[in-house]
């Protein structure tokens, strides 16, 4: 028994000398407690659709499974070796966003088309092409960097914007207007660490918020979604119910929160509210406590992150780190603000904590990149 303890204490002590372990810490923190509130906020749903509690559970424990699999692998695996198949990636996940609109193959939910059915699980491409855009991205500014420290003012980067917009249309087209923005602000903050100029990114962020604009006051939904974010109570039985059971979720919740499992507004009021709005369901069981539990450990992922992308062994790693802690970062943002009515509604997961399989892996894979990328920053600190 002692051979075994010291066996594990020893490999404790390599895993901390090798590996970021706030950062490992903070992710599987989230994914426990994330395990726990979809549990709590699925129960009467699976009771009622499957006949037992723990359908949603199980399966999310599954893509947990899965997903620590993957995180493994990207952590043991030099992240250089992404450079050699950026493109293929690219093509594989483009084609992937395009069987997403084929009959039988894709699948329909919500009034979006953005999974394909696998049968025992609903594959989500674009928040693979998330990652992978990101992967693309570092290996561009990379390979430009010599020009653009050169010429600050290069179009070089008109090549990149392309390739978003490219993927964006596909997003806009299912649609998915929270991933194509998300998109888009992730390339902006790559663009801007990788040298382009700054009258560059304003340019392009107000032509994109133009765009924004027509986008969302051009179709009916989005509208209304606006609306809905600028006067809830207007609708309060129509575009304006959701979020206003959010806001009465985290009003009930108050300090410490009314307990785990005693939730209300779960009970049919929050539509799924295991995925989109289950922070919500924290506010109302865990209170202010709980949320700030929650905001710390994202914060505590940010800091680390761009730690490892500052003390990245090459520009590869810097731009990758940052690309992909911007990613989890802002989707986190996104999705707190959205339920508490700092933003617009948009269809984004809690990073970790929200039910869903692609969501969980594809953030499970920029974590497991993030940590091969501190394990060679440690090795390269100490040589």
């Amino acid at each position: 028994m002692n051979v075994k303890n010291n066996h594990m204490i020893n490999y404790g002590k390599a895993f901390i000398r090798k590996y970021d372990t706030a950062l490992f810490l903070s992710v599987c923190i989230l994914i426990a407690l994330g395990l726990v509130m979809v549990y709590s906020t699925s129960a009467m749903t699976s009771i009622i659709d499957y006949g037992n509690s723990y359908h949603f559970l199980m399966r999310q424990g599954i893509y947990v499974i899965i997903s620590a699999v993957f995180m493994g692998f990207f952590m043991k695996n030099d992240y250089h070796i992404l450079k050699s198949f950026y493109a293929i990636l690219l093509v594989v996940v483009g084609i992937l966003m395009l069987l997403v609109f084929i009959p039988h193959i894709g699948l329909a939910a919500g009034g979006s088309r953005r999974w394909i059915n696998l049968k025992l699980l609903n594959l989500e491409p674009s928040e693979f092409l998330k990652v992978i855009f990101i992967i693309f991205l570092a290996v561009f500014l990379e390979k430009k960097k010599e020009l653009l420290n050169k010429n600050r003012y290069s179009l070089i980067f008109i090549a990149p914007m392309l390739v978003m917009v490219f993927f964006d249309i596909f997003l806009l087209k299912e649609p998915d207007f929270g991933t194509a923005s998300v998109l888009f602000a992730i390339t902006l903050i790559m663009l801007f660490a990788g040298g382009v100029s700054l009258i560059y990114i304003v340019s392009i962020l107000l032509f994109g918020s133009a765009a924004a604009y027509l986008l969302i006051f051009s179709v009916a939904y989005r509208r209304d979604r606006i609306l809905a974010f600028l006067h809830p109570f207007k609708d309060k039985t129509g575009i304006g119910f959701q979020i206003i059971q959010s806001m009465f979720a985290f009003a009930r919740g108050g300090m410490f929160g009314v307990g785990l499992g005693n939730g209300k507004e779960k009970l049919f009021f929050l539509p799924t509210p295991y995925s989109d709005f289950i922070f919500s369901t924290v506010g109302e069981e865990l209170g202010f406590i709980g949320v700030l539990i929650f905001i710390a450990l994202y914060f505590i992922l940010a800091y680390r992150g761009l730690k490892i992308a500052l003390y990245a062994p090459d520009l590869f790693g810097t731009y990758l780190a940052l690309g992909l802690t911007g990613l989890l970062v802002i989707s986190a943002f996104i999705n707190i603000g959205v339920v508490t009515d700092f933003l617009p509604t948009k269809g984004l997961a809690l990073p970790f904590v929200s039910y869903g399989g692609s969501a969980l892996l594809a953030s499970a894979i920029a974590v497991g990149i993030l940590l091969n990328i501190s394990s060679q920053s440690l090795r390269k600190k100490k040589d």
